[in-house]
């Protein structure tokens, strides 16, 4: 649904008090919290797994019950002990989880735990959790001490899967397999994983959070489209590591398709999640102990409204009711004493969005164009209230900045694992200070 009712009619008010507001707040370092701190997450969509992975095998012969999920992911600070949230956020109904275990896992090994290291996760003391529709549960704390960027793994052991329809899409491994492997110490199960022309995604299920003990650290959050969606935040992480700078967690609410004012639309509407407005409270603003938030979206309100499968699905928008979001988003950190850096948007030249491998959807114009490079010259004007800009235009190749190199670009729009190197390495040191 278009999101731009409520923000029209203080649009105005918003633009001309954006600089008075910002210019009274404090710097604060950190955002207050009660030791738990953000050292992995990914954001919740609405998605149809069964329908779009792989996976008849399993219907026919089990139907949709008695399956263990196996995710591995890296949290990115150190703590003493470990707690994990799971959403049943996109949920027509309650949704059970029977067992839940937590272990340190393998660097080469995906499917496999170092069993000494395996704890029972509970809630409220019990090993069995039931999460009500559009619902979230934090468990109790786990009692095992974590060390940056090493392995966890997280086993979900579900006996009726039927309500669950909140996933993450990206920042971990999933295996599904039938029956109850939370405790194995190895599994053989089926990736949760796809990949073609519409992009990867790593389906995760239920598995929003993992936040560590230490009273020391904070988080910052990457939010943003699929240029964010990608190993940017674990290269900042592993940076940040070798720079020195422990104490700070790196979580990634990143969406591939994502856009600022409106929900995702088209074929993958479901995948693209809710528009940034509407869900930065949830996945950046309440994040655990989070000090700043790194923005970067909007090409995709450039790109969806002028694409032939989109035409009449995804609305336009001005460089105006733009901005406002922007500052809108800005202002809500602000007041919670939170930090905002924004990443100039990337350009596009050359992309054509071959979706599901049908057609070219749409053909790069400098009039459709004008709209990314508005926004930009706002992005770096005295008028953004955010507290940084990190300006992506050396990654094109000519002086108008409307072409990726080459060398950082897979498709003309997303990156190479060089060209997100080269995003994480330009994000100054000193915004996490």
């Amino acid at each position: 649904m278009y999101k731009m009712k409520r923000m029209i009619s203080g649009i105005l008010a918003v633009l001309l008090v954006a600089l008075c507001l910002t210019a009274a707040l404090p710097m604060a370092a950190a955002a207050d919290h009660d030791g738990w701190t953000g050292a992995w997450s990914t954001s919740p969509v609405e998605f149809n797994w069964k329908e779009m992975l792989n996976l008849g095998c399993i219907q026919r012969e089990f139907g949709l019950k008695y399956l263990t999920f196996r995710t591995r992911i890296q949290p990115t600070v150190s703590g003493e002990d470990v707690r994990i949230t799971l959403s049943n956020l996109y949920g027509t109904g309650p949704l059970t989880v029977d067992a839940v275990t937590m272990a340190r896992g393998y660097e080469r090994l995906p499917q496999a735990i170092q069993t000494w290291t395996r704890k029972t996760v509970t809630f409220d003391g019990s090993s069995k959790v039931t999460i009500p529709a559009g619902e979230t549960v934090t468990s109790d704390p786990i009692g095992l001490s974590v060390e940056a960027l090493e392995y966890l793994t997280v086993s979900l052991y579900l006996k009726d899967t039927a309500n669950m329809k909140t996933y993450g899409l990206i920042g971990g491994d999933t295996y599904i397999m039938t029956g109850n492997f939370a405790k194995a110490a190895s599994t053989l199960g089926v990736p949760m994983r796809m990949e073609g022309d519409f992009g990867e995604y790593s389906v995760i299920p239920a598995l929003t959070g993992v936040e560590v003990y230490n009273p020391e650290a904070e988080s910052v959050v990457l939010i943003g489209d699929s240029t964010l969606a990608n190993d940017i935040p674990i290269l900042l992480a592993q940076r940040l590591q070798s720079a020195g700078v422990t104490n700070v967690g790196i979580l990634q609410q990143a969406i591939k398709g994502n856009r600022l004012l409106a929900d995702g639309a088209g074929i993958l509407g479901m995948a693209y999640g809710e528009a940034m407005v509407d869900r930065f409270e949830r996945d950046a603003l309440n994040q655990p102990g989070v000090s700043a938030i790194f923005l970067k979206v909007g090409v995709n309100d450039v790109v969806h409204p002028n694409c032939e499968s989109m035409k009449g699905e995804a609305p336009a928008v001005t460089a105006e009711e733009m901005i406002a979001g922007y500052t809108q988003l800005i202002q809500a950190a602000h007041a919670r004493g939170i930090r905002v850096y924004l990443f100039t948007r990337t350009a596009w030249k050359g992309y054509t969005r071959n979706v599901l491998g049908l057609s070219d959807d749409i053909q790069w114009t400098p009039e459709l164009d004008q709209l990314r490079v508005d926004i930009n010259a706002w992005i770096r004007s005295e008028e953004n209230p955010a507290d940084g800009v990190i300006d992506l235009d050396f990654l094109c190749t000519d002086e108008t900045a409307t072409e990726l190199q080459p060398a950082y670009t897979t498709d003309g729009a997303h990156f190479t694992a060089a060209g997100q190197q080269a995003v994480a390495d330009a994000i100054p040191l000193s915004y996490f200070q």
